[in-house]
């Protein structure tokens, strides 16, 4: 890897490649080299790659072509804001620079109305050395803002979500509830099922986005009537905002309107969820599969 900063000159940049043995002619040669061929372009600054058995044409070619190494990082589905911040500011060669920033300042430097949470979407981002975590956030945002769009003009029957960033809030929700692809339109039809009647959401992971630091990771029944913005056990309708970035297949079932008339569901295990119509059926689900995960930790 050959680092050509910024401002740097070929005087310079011949003595390093020399000191690293990889200039294939004398310096001064290609020094003379590079004079004589500067209508081809500048020597562009970043970080080169540089292969064995190079010429010194292929290193002035390279340097020129500002085919620079890129690095990637990858955003999975469901993380928190918090998250992406952890593994950029790990990330090699990225400039953590909104660690410094509030939320609200984070968001108008991305020309984001409200809170950021669960504006960026998950995927897989290239980047130079040298760009900052901001120039990763921004694509994230306007990538999610594309795929928000293009859903929104395919949504199916949704009366009760007015607006695509309603659509985001209930595909985080959906994205938290479960990683198993079949379920998603079903817990999708809960939600909307339960807007529909007016019926609290009652959804465990909203109660922990509320909680925040103070979450220990054993959700009891005070955090459930512990009252915040976030508490779907408290409150009625959606929370304020999104508690994840959701992925393309949970804002795609968070559009699809209801399929089902289920009104409940609890986790069977493996990721997996036991749907109900009725509070009864509902009911002798969590004692068949609660009991069995307690006893079978």
């Amino acid at each position: 890897v050959f680092d050509i900063p910024a401002g740097d000159n070929l005087s310079s940049i011949s003595k390093r490649l020399v000191a690293l043995d990889s200039l294939p002619v004398d310096e001064a040669l290609f020094k003379a080299m590079a004079l004589m061929t500067r209508d081809e372009g500048a020597i562009l600054a970043g970080q080169y790659q540089i292969i064995a058995d190079m010429t010194a044409e292929d290193l002035l070619a390279l340097f020129r072509s500002g085919r620079v190494i890129q690095y990637r990082l990858t955003f999975p589905e469901g993380w928190t804001l918090d998250e992406w911040m952890m593994a950029m500011a790990e990330a090699p060669h990225l400039k953590y620079v909104s660690g410094s920033l509030s939320r609200s300042d984070l968001a108008a430097r991305l020309g984001l109305m409200g809170d950021p949470e669960g504006w960026f979407f998950p995927d897989t981002y290239v980047y130079r050395k040298g760009d900052t975590d901001l120039t990763i956030l921004n694509q994230a945002y306007r990538r999610m803002e594309a795929v928000l769009e293009e859903e929104w003009q395919e949504r199916g029957p949704v009366a009760h979500i007015t607006s695509p960033a309603e659509a985001l809030t209930l595909a985080s929700i959906i994205e938290k509830e479960t990683g198993f692809e079949p379920d998603r339109p079903r817990i999708a039809s809960v939600f909307h099922n339960r807007l529909a009647r007016r019926m609290k959401l009652q959804s465990d992971p909203t109660v922990i986005f509320g909680l925040g630091d103070t979450f220990d990771g054993d959700l009891t029944r005070s955090h459930l009537k512990t009252d915040t913005l976030y508490n779907t056990y408290t409150r009625s309708g959606l929370p304020p905002g999104p508690i994840c970035s959701p992925g393309r297949a949970s804002i795609k079932a968070a559009l699809a309107g209801s399929a089902h008339g289920y009104l409940y569901f609890v986790a069977m295990g493996e990721g997996k969820s036991f749907f109900s119509d009725t509070l009864a059926e509902h009911n002798q689900a969590v004692n068949r599969y609660q009991k069995r995960r307690q006893s079978n930790p």
